[in-house]
């Protein structure tokens, strides 16, 4: 951390001024050398003399980090943090190893609490314990300088990590955390924040098993988005609709639901709402409609939009988890093994039950396909792990049929030995 002569003498060094520059007819060289080398310290009167001179307030000066450092550290680590990906550990803590030497003594400013958030969300991906504090700051920060936007962001980070932890009841706890905060403060939300209060609002109440409230909830901001002709995040909630009707077998709301995704990617062309669609779609033909045929044309329509832009977001793993099913549930055995091969992992941000176990169950039907080759021991470690990762998650149809399969293969092995 820079002292105070360190900080001068830097910024003397900037601007290309020598010492006598800037001692000028009210310092000598030499008292401004023992500043600069910390050997003396400048009185009030001296150092409104120096900032004045270097163009900079005294208490810049003053500061364990200038606003101007802060302002250039910023730059450069939301460069470096808009090019990593999620799950790239390494270059995650290269950004936490440079924000770290400046988070001691930092002020109020939107700069400060962006710097934090960013050092929190890092340290989270470099896989630290530690990312709690800083973004605890960062709340602090925002609150006070009155960016309520930013200081509600901070809340929808931490309920995204504690989603990643599987910790469904404490992100369901923040969000009713920061709605007490609102109202007690009285504190005016934009429309968009306010549309993502209830959105989170919903999702995490059909995490932790209060699907009929989330369900109605979700329905009831679908009618105020529509009302209110705001549409920011409609493809979500109409994506989640759409699960909450396959799971009540209201086919009718279910194809209404695609109908408005539908409607929304003709007036939003975005690729990723089309792969939403195409794979909600195979779903529902896979389990609910038995259309299998359907659901492959429905999952290639998928495996179709992928490009070298949309690589990344356009997972392959959701079509041949698909695919894989599909081709099972047709018979054709060969084909069902080949596809499930390449279905080796869930997309790194599934966190929410829903999508885990609906992912979950296609490695169910990927342990039942090597069964039906007869090897059970990969099948039974496949259908072992679908099963254990799904125990701690809400009751849906998807985890009963993990189960059983997990159960008619462990009895299939049992019975060998």
């Amino acid at each position: 951390m820079d002292s105070l002569g360190t900080r001068i003498r830097k910024l003397r060094k900037e601007q290309k001024l020598t010492l006598e520059a800037l001692a000028g007819d009210r310092l000598t060289k030499g008292m401004l050398s023992q500043i600069e080398n910390d050997k003396a310290k400048p009185s009030m009167e001296s150092l409104d003399y120096i900032a004045e001179r270097l163009g900079v307030k005294a208490s810049e000066l003053l500061e364990e980090v200038t606003p101007s450092s802060i302002r250039q550290l910023l730059e450069q680590v939301e460069s470096l943090f808009a090019e990593v990906k999620r799950g790239d550990a390494h270059h995650h803590q290269e950004i936490v190893d440079l924000i770290k030497p400046s988070v001691e003594g930092l002020p109020q400013s939107y700069e400060a609490g962006r710097l934090l958030y960013i050092y929190a969300d890092a340290q989270y991906e470099a896989g630290l314990t530690t990312w709690e504090v800083p973004l605890q700051q960062a709340r602090t920060i925002f609150k006070e300088i009155n960016l309520l936007s930013h200081w509600f962001k901070t809340f929808i980070l931490e309920m995204a990590i504690l989603a990643a932890k599987r910790q469904y009841t404490l992100a369901y706890d923040r969000i009713l955390q920061a709605k007490e905060i609102i109202e007690q403060e009285d504190y005016q939300l934009d429309s968009r924040d306010a549309l993502l209060m209830t959105y989170y609002t919903s999702i995490f109440q059909l995490a932790i098993g209060e699907h009929e409230e989330g369900k109605k909830l979700i329905q009831e901001t679908i009618a105020n988005a529509h009302k209110n002709q705001l549409f920011y995040q409609i493809d979500n909630m109409y994506r989640i609709g759409a699960y909450c009707a396959m799971i009540d077998r209201d086919f009718e709301q279910t194809n209404h639901m695609f109908m408005k995704l539908e409607q929304y990617q003709a007036f939003a062309e975005r690729v990723e709402v089309d792969a939403f669609i195409f794979v909600l779609k195979a779903h529902y033909c896979n389990n609910y409609s038995n259309n299998y045929e359907q659901a492959l044309i429905e999952i290639e329509r998928f495996y179709q939009l992928r490009h070298d832009d949309y690589l990344d977001k356009l997972d392959p793993n959701f079509y041949y988890a698909e695919k894989g099913k599909s081709l099972y549930l047709l018979g054709q055995y060969e084909e069902a093994k080949a596809a499930f091969e390449q279905y080796k992992h869930r997309p790194i941000y599934i966190n929410h039950p829903y999508d885990i176990l609906s992912l979950n169950e296609c490695f169910s039907y990927k342990a039942l396909c090597y069964a039906h080759f007869g090897e059970l021991t990969t099948a039974y470690e496949i259908a072992k792990m679908a099963y254990t990762d799904s125990l701690d998650l809400v009751d849906l149809p998807y985890k009963r049929k993990i189960e059983e399969v997990y159960r008619t293969i462990k009895a299939q092995i049992d019975s060998i030995n």
